[in-house]
């Protein structure tokens, strides 16, 4: 039967960069968060061989929940800048790997992989 993976790539990327020392390029760019979650995704592909995968990302505007009520996650902390800046390389590097990459405007992963599911 043919296996279909869904990675919340929010969720993974901040478990690496609170799994990991801080790496920077040579430019002084933070890039743990990506190593991380690049390995993460290597791990995946190299154990369990999914037929299909994809990885999901929160859109980077507020969602239905926001509209709908308006202190949704309103005491959570923000996000570091060290890991908000790696969102984009994130992005690039599931796209330069062609992996399929899920993403809707006013949905967070989490909808989108429950979609899917």
């Amino acid at each position: 039967m043919p296996t279909f993976y869904i990675i919340d790539g929010n969720a993974y990327l901040h478990r690496a960069y609170h799994a990991l020392p801080p790496l920077t390029t040579s430019k002084g760019e933070a890039v743990n968060a990506v190593y991380g979650f690049l390995k993460l995704i290597q791990k995946v592909i190299k154990t369990k061989r999914p037929d299909y995968l994809t990885v999901c990302f929160d859109y980077p505007a507020p969602t239905f929940r926001h509209h709908a009520y308006t202190p949704y996650k309103a005491h959570r902390k923000k996000m570091d800048d060290e890991l908000r800046s790696q969102m984009p390389l994130a992005r690039e590097a599931v796209q330069a790997l062609n992996i399929f990459m899920a993403e809707k405007e006013g949905y967070e992963a989490d909808d989108v992989i429950a979609t899917l599911a």
